[in-house]
């Protein structure tokens, strides 16, 4: 019974959602699709070969760049927590950096760059980045400096004390960036992907949308949201799963 235990409140939403969604149609007949438009027009977009051609080209960008962001925002971060000096250098920026909405990147690196592949993919890891740094550099700040006394009095070395204190105890912000990361970055993508580029998902929606078929814009939309959820829960929370099975074993 725990797969129903799981799916049971996703099916009550998706009904409560359904629910509303219905009923505001009427009104707003010719701007909001119905929820039979929509499914119909999902599983069409299923079946065209040239929606996987757009969700390769989304779906590689999404990957470059949550990697991109990752990597460098953890040792920015990691280094704003760990040296006082390089803390007072780049907090400042990264405050900046994460004041800047979206949007705003997105357009001067149109403007300063052209449209480019690569404009895209500078716009995304800016946008990103900040976010990445600011959970990892506050996971650095709230380690335990119990453990890093115990450290120095055992005289381990930097590589024990990273491996075995340092990277556990910010094993779950590294996810929590991960998945962030992750997260906004197929929302930027398909941002910039519908102001400057003509392929991947947000080139289709906004494609859809001069066309005026909010259908196949919900559609496209909500098909990309299942991959990205699919994404979620095969990678992000299988491994999440793993690294912290430890957890209930303690737990007994």
């Amino acid at each position: 019974m725990m797969w129903w235990r799981t799916l049971f409140p996703p099916l009550v939403a998706l009904v409560i959602l359904i629910a509303v969604w219905w009923p505001l149609t009427i009104p707003l007949r010719g701007f909001l699709p119905t929820p039979l438009a929509v499914f119909e027009a999902f599983l069409d977009s299923w079946v065209t070969p040239e929606f996987y051609g757009h969700l390769a080209s989304t779906l590689r960008r999404v990957v470059i760049g949550t990697v991109a962001a990752f990597f460098v925002g953890s040792a920015v971060g990691i280094l704003m927590g760990r040296s006082k000096t390089f803390e007072g250098l780049a907090l400042p920026w990264v405050m900046v950096a994460l004041a800047l909405p979206g949007p705003v990147v997105i357009l001067f690196s149109i403007l300063l760059l052209g449209l480019e592949e690569s404009t895209l993919l500078i716009a995304l890891w800016i946008s990103v980045t900040p976010f990445v740094v600011n959970i990892v550099y506050e996971s650095v700040k709230a380690l335990d400096p119990g453990l890093n006394d115990m450290a120095e009095v055992y005289r381990w070395s930097n590589k024990q004390r990273y491996r075995e204190l340092i990277f556990p105890q910010m094993a779950p912000a590294l996810f929590s960036a991960g998945r962030f990361g992750f997260a906004l970055s197929w929302k930027i993508v398909v941002i910039i992907e519908a102001l400057s580029l003509p392929n991947g998902i947000g080139g289709q929606l906004e494609f859809f949308f001069r066309l005026l078929r909010p259908d196949r814009v919900v559609a496209w939309t909500l098909c990309f949201t299942v991959v990205m959820i699919v994404v979620d829960v095969l990678l992000f929370r299988t491994a999440e799963r793993r690294v912290f099975a430890w957890r209930k074993e303690a737990a007994l």
